[in-house]
């Protein structure tokens, strides 16, 4: 018996405001991969403070170009290291887990599909953002 297996992942960036969930794909979480995603959320909503963990793609001299370049409308905050608790975004990732988890998907571009079908419903925004709205 032959298995043909294929070792391939993709990561998701993400960002929430009060009414919507943005996300972007990304084969490996770069500087370059961020800052485009970053890009992504600036020309979406205009001003924009977006909480972040301090992974290794948050931090380098892309990120900075970039935050220099958008310095009155981008701003990044830093949860504390190792602290996913603090993090709301944590909770946008549990549905699309569920939705992978005892499935077979035929590659990865249906994986996405998939993921990216969970994310837009219109039900998908997490109950615990009432704190945003005060």
């Amino acid at each position: 018996m032959t298995i043909n297996s294929k070792n391939v992942c993709t990561n998701v960036f993400g960002a929430r405001s009060l009414r919507s969930f943005v996300f972007s794909f990304s084969e490996r979480k770069k500087q370059r991969d961020f800052v485009r995603f970053a890009a992504k959320l600036s020309r979406r909503w205009g001003k924009v403070l977006l909480f972040v963990d301090n992974g290794p793609c948050h931090h380098g001299k892309m990120v900075d170009r970039f935050l220099r370049l958008h310095a009155k409308t981008f701003k990044l905050a830093f949860f504390p290291p190792y602290s996913p608790d603090l993090n709301p975004q944590e909770q946008c990732w549990k549905p699309a887990r569920k939705k992978l988890s005892n499935r077979f998907f035929p590659s990865l571009q249906s994986a996405k599909y998939h993921i990216s079908a969970e994310f837009n419903k219109p039900n998908f925004m997490p109950k615990m953002f009432k704190y945003l709205s005060n």
